[in-house]
């Protein structure tokens, strides 16, 4: 039974292919599932294998139990040619060993026997969802005004919407710009995207962490100096104002930032012009600045800790970015494009997010917004064996063996994911070098200094030398 469907535009076709060797179950999936999808049917391996190879399905719903072949051997043949397709297991309850095998394999999802069509439904349609996003994703991508040179900002709730029509609206003047928000939504994202899309998007783009330097650095950073105007001071230095002139210097957690500089930063916005630290030479800057911060900047001004002048200079435009807790249709297309993302970093290709992973992603808080949610998924592209993203690397997430347990979690940066994955794996080799290196997919050489840079020790060594020390 084939019924075609035509596509809805960023639709596929839907096709399906059934390896299942009773034909009484292809029968009734195929009288289910024909009205709204094309479905193909095989009772044996090698059957499947070939019509697989024919059709090109977007889903393969595949039994374990086939009469000429494991379907272990199917689904690893189906990977080979190719590695992105779908593939839900269905499988009696004492094939639960083979299906989790199956599932670090790359199988999507499994189904235990007697199927219940309500679950293979959500199952299904977990799966072209997938498939939706990632179309979803390359028309976000090729539409020019989300599109910048740095970086992509992902988003289609209707707050995002409003700020991607005010990054057009600032992008095409010169004035000073405010984004206000969390730590983690992606303020400076925004700040990048107002100058790349702007007309001076050839000009430089500098950004100072306010927060990170104590006052006489970061005044010597923005104004530049004099030779000997303080002591380690050998040469002339322009600052940050006189080098990106023409172009914009964005000032992150601009509410950091000490009183005296904030006279300074007045004047540059009021009259276009400054000195260097210990010089005396008015110096013109044609600087757009753009600041940004995660506390109340008015809530500042009423107790006396920013100043109330400068505060309004700034706000000219203002872009209140909300937290991703309160954009949460914006984390399917988020998770999407850090998936992509993690990938081409880390060289892997991790493509599949089940439903109940994309659940827990949709119904945790996101207390670090967006950068958080990149750290979860990186971590757990990282930690993936196969093409799935599994829900033993998502936070609150049960172990991957399905025990039950809640692992804690808690957000770590990439350096630290890389140095507890390296370290586990030399464990899992008993620290042989060659092998670990080629479960890493990196050459030994470059494991060497990794294990430099993070300073790894060979404990299981170390315990049996006192072992040792203390049998003699």
């Amino acid at each position: 039974m084939q019924t075609e469907v035509a596509p809805q535009r960023n639709e596929v076709m839907k096709k399906i292919l059934i390896i299942d060797d009773d034909r009484s179950i292809c029968e009734t999936l195929e009288l289910h599932l024909g009205p709204e999808m094309t479905v193909y049917a095989a009772n044996s391996g090698s059957e499947g294998l070939k019509t697989f190879e024919r059709v090109s399905p977007h889903l393969v719903i595949l039994d374990l139990r086939l009469p000429d072949m494991y379907g272990l051997q199917v689904l690893e043949r189906i990977r080979e040619m190719n590695e992105g397709a779908y593939v839900i297991v269905v499988t009696a309850f004492q094939d639960m060993e083979s299906t989790v095998e199956a599932v670090k394999k790359g199988a999507f999802d499994y189904i235990s026997k007697p199927i219940s069509l309500d679950t293979l439904d959500l199952s299904i349609k977990q799966v072209f969802q997938n498939i939706q996003l990632h179309l979803r994703l390359k028309d976000l991508l090729a539409d020019v005004y989300r599109e910048y040179k740095v970086d992509t900002i992902i988003g289609k709730s209707r707050s995002m919407e409003d700020i991607f029509k005010t990054i057009g609206v600032a992008s095409q003047s010169r004035v000073t710009v405010l984004i206000q928000g969390e730590s983690g939504t992606g303020k400076e994202l925004i700040a990048r995207a107002i100058h790349y899309n702007s007309p001076e998007k050839d000009k430089p783009f500098i950004a100072i962490n306010c927060s990170a330097l104590v006052e006489t650095l970061l005044e010597s950073e923005l104004f530049g100096h004099e030779k000997g105007s303080f002591t380690g001071a050998i040469s002339r230095k322009e600052g940050k104002f006189e080098v990106a002139s023409g172009g914009t210097v964005f000032l992150d957690e601009i509410g950091e930032m000490s009183p005296t500089l904030q006279v300074k930063l007045l004047r540059v916005l009021q009259e276009r012009s400054f000195e260097r630290v210990g010089g005396s030479e008015t110096i013109k800057t044609d600087v757009r600045i753009i600041a940004a911060t995660n506390k109340d900047l008015q809530k500042l001004t009423s107790i006396g800790l920013f100043r109330e002048d400068l505060y309004y200079r700034l706000k000219v435009i203002t872009i209140g970015v909300p937290p991703l807790r309160e954009r949460k249709e914006d984390i399917p297309l988020l998770a999407s494009h850090l998936l992509e993302k993690a990938n081409r970093e880390l060289h892997k290709s991790v493509r599949k997010v089940p439903g109940r992973v994309m659940d827990m992603l949709m119904n945790y808080p996101w207390p670090g917004n967006v950068r958080e949610l990149e750290n979860v998924i990186t971590r757990g592209v990282l930690l993936a064996r196969g093409d799935v993203l599994l829900d033993l690397y998502i936070p609150g997430a049960h172990d991957a063996g399905g025990a039950g347990r809640q692992d804690a979690w808690k957000a770590s940066s990439l350096d630290d994911v890389e140095r507890e994955h390296i370290q586990r794996t030399l464990e899992h080799t008993g620290w042989n070098k060659s092998r670990a290196a080629t479960l890493l997919g990196i050459t030994p050489p470059r494991l060497d200094r990794k294990i430099r840079k993070y300073n790894l020790r060979n404990q299981m060594a170390g315990k049996q030398q006192a072992l040792e020390k203390t049998a003699l």
